[in-house]
């Protein structure tokens, strides 16, 4: 007989799951109530538990719900007992598991975007975008992310400079204006540069100040929906904040964390 899920327990899990991906100030009861589909009555008792636990906070001014202290602690002795590579590969699968998509992890290598990782639904597609693999930084959407600090002048040395060219149909200006913008938005996106019908979704991590990986959803256009690029949209930058809460909390070496070695035996 399959076993099925507790429901009261797939409450609670659904709360974390959704407190996490909101904004600082929270959620209401009824914004949670309509994301979980839910009624009130329902939900308030299992907040009242959780608040009372002090693994949620509630701001009685506002009467909004958010991640609490206990909850952190919880979060920061895990943390301590995984590597960092096991903490952004299960992240990675998270992502994977709520879009549906491939998910991947990719650095800086010269003028190119190298792939250092991949998950997958069990519905995947096949593209350039696999472990080992590069491409041309200035094209997609990881690779926009990456460089999304650089000024122009240091995006003209880097492709265009020792009489290195590029394809016709790029700008580089253009492209700086994009990464201006993941700056502000800390998103990127890629229209089919790299490879017809393989649109993509971004958001650089950070190591202090300096970016120094991409965490990005692969869209195949044939499974492309509004509702899929505003999860990404949603999704993206909140993992890469959770992936930044680590490393600033690592001791490990930063090269070997974001290096085709680091995700080899997970």
């Amino acid at each position: 007989m399959a076993q099925t899920a507790h429901r009261s327990t797939s409450r609670v899990l659904d709360i974390f799951e959704l407190l996490s991906t909101a904004n600082f100030e929270g959620l209401t009861l009824t914004e949670i109530a309509q994301a979980l589909e839910s009624p009130k009555s329902s939900i308030l008792p299992i907040l009242q538990t959780l608040v009372a636990r002090g693994y949620i906070k509630v701001d009685h001014r506002a009467n909004r719900y958010s991640i609490g202290i206990n909850l952190y602690m919880v979060a920061s002795a895990y943390r301590n007992k995984v590597s960092a590579n096991s903490f952004i590969d299960l992240e990675m699968k998270r992502l994977t598991s709520q879009i549906g998509e491939s998910c991947c992890l990719s650095v800086l290598q010269g003028r190119e975007t190298l792939f250092l990782h991949r998950t997958d639904p069990q519905d995947s597609i096949y593209c350039q975008k696999v472990p080992g693999k590069k491409e041309l930084a200035c094209l997609g959407a990881a690779g926009k992310s990456l460089l999304c600090d650089y000024k122009l002048k240091e995006l003209s040395d880097l492709f265009l400079g020792d009489g290195q060219i590029l394809p016709n149909n790029v700008n580089l200006y253009r492209i700086h204006v994009q990464m201006e913008e993941t700056r502000l938005t800390y998103l990127s996106y890629e229209y089919g540069e790299v490879e017809s019908g393989i649109q993509s979704v971004a958001s650089p991590i950070r190591n202090g100040e300096k970016v120094v990986a991409a965490i990005s959803i692969i869209l195949p256009v044939f499974r492309l929906t509004p509702e899929k690029v505003l999860d990404c949209s949603r999704l993206l930058p909140v993992s890469a904040q959770k992936i930044e809460n680590v490393l600033a909390n690592s001791t490990e070496n930063m090269e070997d964390i974001f290096s085709l070695g680091g995700f080899r035996n997970l």
